[in-house]
């Protein structure tokens, strides 16, 4: 909290009077803490052995500002209860009675506004949650003060003052009196001050407590800011006051180290800043990085709090809790001279966030001035930064604001892109698996996060810029160079070569806060440690037509004798100019040549890009950059036996300018290709091969659009979207049979949400309308409808809250049918299942819709199936079967023997299940 801020200031006073910004609370130099509560109300430092206790977090800010939550999102603002001999009291004067009287406050209200940048922990020693607090006064006459409780939200009660600021030659009172018990003097010593005044660039500004246990079990005080800098002294944890047994300096002198302060006699430990360098809001947490080595992490807040002043938190550590803290490079977070160290300059810690704005945010909005965090590991191991920023629409509104921490392969912590969401970030389900290259690859929206000077008064902030992680492993876009993917150990590492440095960060998945879009995100930082670089994979959704071809109907293209470019012999797909297409065939080859296999045409207007399976572009797009990754390298004779009648899978994608190829054998990505700076304009692919034959089995092709996404949200992350007010575009489909596939992600409120809260299928046929709610249950039915499921209803909002939904929709005459596979967040797996009978047999939409939720619509898909494999021919005699009639029977029978029913869609056949046993919807086994 910087003491002089003129305007600013004022501007937060009025705002800390009552606006608030929305539920995630304006609290300011805001402390977090980790709570459980009994049934009865009571708080604990931890959960107990019956995990009977709810969890929540608590904040505490400057002003008496606080709030709560119970998923760092959904803020809830209280005021803290205060004790004055034994009785509650609202008045701030006699609540800060003795720290105002040092600063010379003489009314509650001013004694209340210089209640600055509380620090809340619980002591195990003496059972009890104390709150550390500074009251700033004029010439530094400043404190730390702690009150104690038994309870998380009071009443509170003043227990004492750790130590003082601002003592001179013409103060007298409690600084003096501490100065003499800590020193043994009558007089206070001529290095803090001139001419008889204290003086700011030796002495501290005994302001932002953090208190802290290190690994040793010892109690800690980091306090201080501009003027002499950040300083340590230990506590006595029987009291929570100072340890005055705990001597600094040597003889009653300070110790220097050149001309840097390395301890003081009063002060205690210096760990950074001096002569008057910003930096302010210090929080000091011991945190082990993936590989478990541990470091204590400085987090320093330099610059001024106000939208020009370069607020930003930088990033230390140090293997010991006192020291030294250095950067990446090995700068110190101690100054042995004044310098400027924000802005422009970046030299001195790692800046972890800048001034940015997200592209989908308001143009008129844009984060600034982040800063004066605290630091939370959970109860999971995962760690948090929280602070607060304000905003770039000219008033002084700021809210709190959560990240999560991650680990970097060199043991440098970075934060995610995105604000904290339940179930997304590095998460347990992170760590199981690696993210595939074709999940990875494709058109990234990037922020660098470069250091801003004010001028005239604007707020400039960092925007978002175009950044593409091709297939081949290149860079492209706002960046050139090459970017590479390690999991390790469950880790996420992502390494970037490129024309603006080096960078090491981690991968995760994440919700895009505000807007609730799943995506792959990015975290890293240059080598230097003086940027920062976000980025998250541009979110689609593709809608694709796919032929499946069976039997007889499997096309065969290609032949012994077919030349490589005898295009009149290809299959032939026209794209848009964002697409996606997908092939699977059987590669029936001699090898006599690599390249007797398969091959790709992309063309546009005049110009094509050929490309091989064996890494080899016969031609290319103008000005395109074509790159492969091969998993054979240069073994040729293992890539002949790879493609060899194989059965092979082509994923082909372009968005943003690049093409990117995948190859699949038996699943396993094996090739890739990109083609950079691509022509604009719709495509023509063209599967071929050079004298081999290729008998296709799908065929699917399609635009990716902008994700879909179906609700609205507030900015406490709570879904809030009335009852069928949101739809999806409506799909149309054809009269008579059909197979409609969406893939989605339903996103519920969790805790206390209703059933009901979760996404709705809107089926429209002429003037008539039919929904069914995910929990299976129809309103204004068309037809007779049946439901099937699987689940715990005690447990379905848990169930549903971040699902994945594979939903298949299909018509046969009069019946359609509704098969559903929810992934639950927890990795667990159900079934959704429905059966329309009497349904319409004319045209007919669908489209998605939410009550208090939200659907992240990923792939549509509309499916045809050609032909019949001969396995399934013998199935084919039962299908005049009443599959209604059957259904119903053997749901009675299973209900009457207790049995779990539900309904899936299995390589698109309808399939019922019936405890272990699995039926085709039309009756056979």
């Amino acid at each position: 909290m910087v003491k002089n801020f003129g305007t600013v200031f004022l501007f937060f006073v009025l705002m800390c009077a009552g606006i608030s910004f929305a539920s995630s609370v304006p609290v300011h130099d805001p402390s977090v803490v980790l709570v459980y509560k009994d049934a009865l109300g009571k708080s604990y430092p931890e959960q107990d052995e019956k995990n009977s206790r709810t969890k929540f977090y608590y904040l505490f800010g400057t002003q008496m500002a606080a709030a709560y939550s119970q998923d760092l999102i959904d803020w809830t603002a209280f005021t803290p209860t205060f004790l004055v001999d034994g009785k509650l009291t609202t008045d701030f004067l006699k609540i800060l009675q003795i720290p105002s009287e040092w600063s010379q406050h003489k009314t509650a209200e001013k004694a209340k506004e210089n209640y600055w940048a509380p620090d809340i922990i619980y002591n195990k020693a003496m059972k009890k949650w104390c709150l550390y607090f500074s009251e700033n006064g004029d010439d530094w006459l400043s404190s730390i003060g702690m009150f104690v409780s038994d309870e998380i939200e009071g009443p509170y009660e003043f227990k004492g003052t750790v130590v003082y600021g601002g003592m001179d030659d013409f103060s007298s009172g409690a600084g003096n009196k501490d100065y003499q018990k800590v020193t043994g003097s009558l007089v206070i010593a001529p290095r803090y001050m001139k001419e008889g005044k204290w003086v700011g660039t030796y002495g501290v500004s005994c302001i932002d407590p953090n208190v802290f246990y290190d690994e040793e079990g010892q109690l800690w005080l980091l306090y201080g800011s501009w003027s002499g800098g950040l300083f340590m002294l230990k506590l006595d944890e029987k009291t929570g006051l100072r340890d005055y047994t705990q001597k600094y300096g040597k003889d009653g002198e300070a110790i220097w180290n050149k001309t840097s302060l390395m301890e003081d006699p009063y002060m205690g430990i210096h760990v950074g800043g001096g002569y008057y360098v910003s930096g302010e809001g210090a929080y000091l947490k011991f945190m082990k990085d993936n590989d478990g080595k541990g470091h204590y992490f400085l987090f320093v807040s330099y610059g001024f709090y106000s939208p020009d002043g370069g607020y930003s938190m930088r990033v230390f550590r140090s293997e010991n809790v006192s020291g030294p803290f250095k950067d990446v490079t090995g700068d110190p977070a101690i100054f042995s001279k004044y310098i400027y160290n924000y802005g422009l300059n970046t030299q001195y810690g790692f800046p972890i966030i800048q001034n940015y704005r997200w592209s989908f945010w308001d143009k008129d909005f844009g984060e600034i001035a982040d800063g004066h965090n605290s630091l939370l590991t959970d109860d999971d191991g995962r760690h948090f930064v929280v602070y607060h920023r304000k905003m770039t629409n000219n008033t002084a509104w700021h809210n709190v604001e959560v990240h999560e921490l991650v680990f970097d392969k060199n043991g440098w912590v970075q934060a995610l892109p995105f604000e904290h969401r339940i179930g997304y970030g590095f998460d347990s389900k992170l760590k199981k698996n690696a993210i595939a290259l074709d999940e990875m690859a494709g058109h990234y929206k990037m922020i660098l996060h470069e250091p801003f000077a004010q001028k005239d008064g604007m707020r400039p902030v960092n925007l978002e810029q175009d950044l593409y992680l091709n297939a081949d492993k290149t860079l492209s876009g706002a960046l050139s160079g090459t970017w590479d993917y390690d999991f390790a150990k469950g880790n996420h590492y992502v390494n970037l070569k490129t024309s603006k440095g080096n960078f090491t960060g981690v991968m995760a998945v994440q919700l895009m806060n505000d807007v609730s879009k799943k995506t792959i995100t990015f975290t890293a930082m240059n080598e230097v440690g003086e940027r920062a670089l976000w980025a998250y994979r541009n979110p689609e959704t593709q809608n694709a037509k796919v032929k499946i071809l069976k039997g007889d109907s499997v096309l065969t293209i290609g032949g012994k004798d077919v030349a490589w470019d005898a295009y009149e012999k290809f299959l032939k797909v026209e794209v848009p100019e964002n697409f996606s297409a997908e092939f699977e065939f059987e590669n029936l080859s001699d090898e006599k040549e690599n390249w007797n296999n398969w091959i790709l045409v992309f063309k546009n207007a005049n110009e094509t890009w050929y490309l091989r399976s064996d890494a080899y572009s016969v031609s290319t797009f103008a000005g395109s950059n074509v790159g492969y990754y091969k998993t054979w390298n240069d073994d040729w004779n293992a890539f002949k036996k790879l493609f060899q009648n194989a059965k092979v899978k082509l994923k082909m994608k372009r968005s943003g300018t690049s093409i990117n190829v995948f190859a699949f054998v038996k699943d396993s990505l094996v090739y890739a290709a990109s083609a950079t700076n691509t022509p604009k304009g719709k495509y023509e692919i063209i599967l071929g091969a050079d004298a081999a034959t290729l008998k296709v089995s799908k065929i699917a092709s399609g635009e990716n659009g902008a994700r879909v996404l179906v609700g609205k949200m507030d900015d406490a992350g709570n879904y809030t979207s009335a009852y069928n007010t949101e739809l999806s575009p409506e799909y149309k489909m054809p009269a008579g049979d059909f197979n409609l596939k969406m893939n989605f992600n339903n996103y519920g409120n969790g805790v206390g949400a209703k059933n009901w809260d979760n996404f709705l299928i809107k089926e429209k046929s002429e003037n008539a309308t039919m929904i069914l709610r995910a929990d299976v249950y129809a309103i204004d039915a068309l037809g007779d409808v049946k439901f099937s499921h699987d689940w715990d209803w005690e447990k379905f909002a848990a169930v549903m809250r971040n699902s994945q939904v594979e939903l298949s929709i299909s018509r046969k005459k009069d019946t359609i049918y509704f098969a559903g596979m929810i992934n639950a967040e927890n990795g667990e797996k159900y079934h959704y299942g429905a059966i329309q009978t009497g349904a319409p047999q004319s045209e007919i939409s669908f489209s998605l819709s939410v009550e208090k939720s939200a659907v992240d619509l990923f792939k549509i898909e509309i499916e045809n199936s050609v032909g019949i494999e001969n396995s399934d021919k013998e199935n084919d005699k039962n299908n005049d079967k009443d599959s209604t009639s059957y259904f119903q029977s053997i749901s009675k029978k299973s209900q009457q023997k207790n049995r779990s029913v539900w309904m899936v869609r299995e390589n698109s056949n309808a399939m019922i299940y019936v405890g272990n046993k699995k039926f085709k919807i039309d009756g056979t086994r």
